[in-house]
């Protein structure tokens, strides 16, 4: 059974002034709404003022940026896991493929970047009315423990905002009040900032309900006492405070609370079915509300995970069915598969998380009935050929079906693919909305249970651990995943363990930047090839029009994009971090001789 948090609330605040007429004139109730002074007193309104936190939490999750999902670019175009396509090299996916090849157009003026600043700087603004209006300076208003259970909801969720943006930014301000009109709010010192998060989500801790056991699907879309502590435990990660962390994140292991899903229920991990389960730490909760506009929902799949395939002719019937492949054909990078494919080429996660394309036409359902189409052979003569039903094809006559595959009478090709998709986070049917085609309402994973492990891992791995539990952590996310087990402990194994499970979970890239790793592994961004996906069962370039007599089988050609001769690849000492939105340093210029304004990162200038 689920249970909701409220999407949206709106507080409307009354503000009344006088003029030189009749001011009594003026002086009329507003029906629905409650005055600024008024608002702020009771359990109730405590209660309601955090459900506005988490309506901004969900709205910055949600958030468009130019065409994709501002969250899901930032955090993770610029790792090693993926391609990011698009109708064309330099086309549908503005700023996002950018950022994804560090192109010399990355800059300040990528509109994601802007989207997701403001929004969390947004959600730290709602955190602090909370705070402000509940908590006073030292608590002396919080005279009720359903106040001091929202306060210290606010305040670690606050904590992490602050925390995701000394991660993305180095040295954002530091914003402990709601800031007045003409603020200029100047960088906050990164270790300043991070100790302040690590003693915030401390402070939170005492006041927090913890998730009441691992069916408790609520528990997963609040703050809870273990979502603090694991978010401590990685910022203690973050922090090089590894037997802190150690400290913290044995405490969310042995809460009892959470468990990794078992290996059969991988394939639920992203959807409606699987929200809410034993292995999530914090997602954010989506549900369709007839009384919200739809504006509000449209295309969510898409702004969600910004992962739909192009070009491709027929979906299998589990996948919404969304026409001609609008969406992004976020592909995993020959890196990234050919280590995995190394590693654990037949494991439970590798097949329910990343698809080859013969797998993509072989191993689903098709709403695929019986027909006949005119194939062309290689000669270019068609022929009538009557076709089975999908339920009556063997996997052979599959990869001999005209009606899958790419969608050759529009397209030959599909740009930036390595002849695998993501499945892991396509939307599915059964994730839709009522009597709606295209938008979905799965939540949103913040972290979940294996993360937990992972840094676990990774905290003993930093103290020299080679075995005991550190290993048994890891070892418990590469047996649920189905994958070979690791006889010791190291750094090694954990950031290859990592890549694996976390892909596309907005982590790689960050951890690359904090390991030292990230020349090294994004070198390969700046070479100027880039894969696509042909089909063998079609003659290369023929639009469609012949057939080799081949089976369907990805044939991937790299060609040159012309992006590394004009200047793409990592930057070292510039890249490590995002720059602060243009229109933000903008508006708030840095002046060297009063220490005020938002001073840009380096490189970015």
């Amino acid at each position: 059974m689920k249970k909701y948090i409220i999407l949206g609330l709106s507080i409307a605040l009354a503000v009344f002034s006088t003029t030189s007429c009749n001011p009594d004139l003026l002086n009329i109730q507003q029906k629905g709404v409650i005055a600024y002074e008024e608002f702020y007193q009771t359990d109730s309104d405590a209660e309601s003022a955090l459900v506005a936190v988490y309506a901004s939490f969900i709205k910055m999750i949600n958030d468009q940026g130019s065409n994709n999902p501002a969250w899901n670019v930032v955090v993770n175009a610029c790792g090693d896991e993926l391609y990011w396509g698009g109708g064309k090299k330099d086309g549908s996916s503005s700023g996002a493929q950018d950022m994804n090849e560090f192109r010399n157009t990355y800059d300040s003026t990528v509109p994601h970047i802007r989207v997701v600043y403001k929004d969390l700087y947004s959600l730290i603004y709602k955190c602090n009315l909370v705070l402000d209006n509940f908590y006073g300076e030292s608590g002396e208003l919080c005279d009720s423990q359903v106040k001091k259970k929202c306060v210290a909801e606010a305040r670690a969720v606050r904590a992490w905002a602050h925390f995701t943006l000394a991660t993305f930014w180095g040295t954002p301000p530091l914003v402990e009040h709601v800031l007045a009109g003409d603020a200029r709010p100047t960088n906050c010192d990164h270790q300043v900032l991070m100790d302040w998060c690590i003693s915030e989500f401390k402070a939170a801790l005492p006041d927090l309900a913890p998730r009441n056991g691992k069916n408790d699907v609520a528990g997963a879309y609040r703050m809870t006492s273990g979502a603090c502590q694991a978010f401590l435990g990685k910022a203690q990660i973050f922090n090089k405070d590894w037997s802190g962390a150690k400290e913290s994140l044995k405490a969310v292991i042995s809460s009892g609370n959470y468990a990794l899903a078992p290996t059969e229920d991988l394939w639920n991990m992203f959807h409606v079915v699987g929200d809410g389960n034993e292995e999530k730490i914090l997602e954010m909760n989506y549900m369709y509300n007839e009384g919200i506009s739809l504006m509000d929902w449209k295309y969510h799949f898409q702004r969600n995970q910004a992962l739909f395939m192009r070009n491709i002719k027929k979906y299998p019937s589990i996948l919404i069915q969304a026409g001609d492949g609008w969406g992004n054909n976020v592909s995993p990078t020959k890196q990234f598969m050919d280590a995995i494919n190394a590693h654990e080429p037949n494991s439970a996660r590798r097949k329910a998380w990343f698809v080859s394309y013969e797998e993509f036409l072989t191993d689903f359902e098709y709403p695929l009935e019986e027909s006949e189409a005119k194939v062309p052979d290689k000669d270019g003569v068609t022929t009538k050929v009557k076709f089975k039903a999908d339920a009556d094809m063997t996997p052979e006559e599959k990869l001999m079906d005209f009606r899958r595959g790419l969608n050759c009478e529009k397209y030959d090709e599909t740009y930036a693919n390595y002849g695998y998709y993501f499945f892991k986070l396509l939307p599915w049917q059964s994730d839709l909305i009522p009597n709606n085609a295209t938008v979905t309402q799965e939540n949103r994973i913040i972290m979940r249970y294996a993360e937990v492990l992972l840094l676990y891992a990774e905290a003993c791995a930093q103290l020299g651990e080679t075995s005991g539990d550190g290993l048994d952590a890891l070892n418990a996310v590469a047996k649920r995943a189905g994958a070979p087990l690791y006889d010791k402990l190291s750094m090694d194994n954990v950031k290859m363990e990592k890549w694996f499970e976390l892909a596309w979970e907005g982590t790689r890239f960050w951890d690359l930047v904090r390991w030292g790793d990230a020349p090294k592994a994004l070198a390969f961004k700046a070479h100027d090839e880039t894969p696509y996906l042909h089909d063998d069962f079609y003659v290369h370039g023929s639009k469609g029009k012949k057939t080799t007599g081949q089976p369907h089988k990805a044939h991937v050609y790299f060609h040159d994009d012309g992006w590394a001769a004009k200047g793409g690849g990592w930057v070292t000492g510039k890249h490590e971090l995002l720059p602060f939105p243009f229109d933000v340093v903008q508006l708030n210029p840095y002046n060297p001789e009063t220490g005020e304004g938002l001073k840009q990162n380096p490189g970015w200038e």
